[in-house]
């Protein structure tokens, strides 16, 4: 067996191991899954060739596992690292044992990388991140869960049609639901303005969150821009929307989600200005509510976990783990603690939903929502 770089002629049989894995244990590529591939493992701005994907082939040549790799910039405190995003390894058990999965991360993790994470941890990736030196975060690999619309979304949970059909008349007893105060349903109006948050304004407010953490991402506008329009093209999470939370002119915070009206939507990042963090939250709270979405689900940080809680959230243990590696015990200090700006935008959280949509996401240019 031999381990090495993931190469545009692998493109084809990692499409075919994903079809596999997660579209139905069929062999044969959906239409643009191949490319899609190609586009966020060799092609995307960020990619490094240090820190590549990687494959396990036979002696003929032929694919038997992969590990997926993608690299995002960061900084702790003044100092610019390499943080490595790792998909779970996924082995072709036709041809090779799953123990393979050991060894395409371990030969990952010895890499040139600061901080190794992976967002999409389950037991049996569990026991051998572990048996390699890497930690769990177990608090960040919990979900939290703000309900809206309890009756909408117990119908949308529902697996039987018959149910679902009842999805009109959830509506207008949510409505009288929400006005019981103590139920904590209906978030309060927020008070503040928002903005679009494009890759510029992101960037610019980059020095705000270095305020509040040790660990931040240091993107820029190019990347953003190609991430802004990767993740915008998964329609099946909803509508991705952006905003930057103002308050007179100054910028008080930021969060992107998707909207899914009638559905769960998900927070896929939230920062704000030293003691800004409620009102932020507050914010989003009141535009998801407001764009009709059932509930509302992102993942715990430690700075969250108080006021989640005074607004009535829910918790969930019910979802893949945060796995991190790290030579520094600084770094993980940093992530295990709440330090880190550490959100769906790295790793393989948010493009594993592209993976598994019913239609292929192609990538398309479009602007997020504000």
């Amino acid at each position: 067996m031999n381990i090495r770089p993931l190469r545009a002629e692998d493109v084809a049989g990692v499409a075919s191991l994903w079809q596999y894995w997660f579209r139905g244990k069929t062999r044969t590529p959906a239409p643009g899954l191949t490319d899609y591939v190609r586009r966020l493992y060799l092609e995307r701005p960020w990619f490094d060739p240090e820190i590549p994907s990687l494959v396990a082939e036979d002696e003929a040549g032929q694919l038997l596992g992969v590990i997926g790799s993608t690299v995002s910039r960061f900084r702790y405190r003044d100092r610019p690292l390499r943080l490595a995003c790792v998909m779970p390894p996924l082995v072709d058990e036709a041809l090779a044992p799953t123990t393979i999965a050991s060894f395409l991360l371990r030969k990952y993790l010895s890499g040139p990388q600061e901080v190794t994470i992976s967002d999409g941890g389950h037991p049996k990736f569990e026991r051998i991140w572990e048996a390699l030196g890497g930690e769990i975060a177990h608090l960040q690999s919990l979900r939290w869960i703000k309900v809206f619309r309890p009756l909408t979304l117990a119908l949308e949970a529902a697996k039987r049609p018959s149910l679902r059909r009842l999805k009109g008349l959830s509506q207008p007893l949510d409505r009288l639901l929400a006005r019981v105060k103590r139920l904590g349903l209906a978030p309060p109006a927020s008070p503040l303005s928002s903005e679009p948050l494009t890759p510029e304004r992101l960037v610019s407010l980059l020095p705000v969150a270095q305020q509040s953490y040790q660990l931040t991402p240091d993107y820029d506008a190019a990347y953003l821009a190609w991430l802004w329009a990767e993740m915008g093209a998964i329609s099946s999470q909803g509508e991705l929307q952006t905003a930057t939370v103002m308050e007179g002119g100054r910028a008080l915070g930021w969060y992107v989600y998707y909207l899914q009206p009638g559905g769960i939507s998900r927070v896929m990042h939230l920062a704000a200005a030293k003691n800004r963090l409620e009102q932020v939250l507050d914010h989003l709270f009141a535009q998801a509510q407001a764009g009709g979405s059932a509930a509302l689900l992102g993942r715990l940080e430690p700075r969250l976990r108080r006021p989640l809680a005074e607004r009535r959230c829910l918790y969930s243990d019910a979802g893949s783990l945060l796995m991190l590696h790290s030579r520094d015990p600084a770094l993980s200090h940093a992530i295990l603690s709440g330090q880190a700006l550490l959100s769906r935008l790295e790793g393989e959280n948010w493009y594993w939903w592209g993976i598994i949509s019913p239609t292929v996401p192609v990538g398309e240019h479009r602007e997020a929502r504000a």
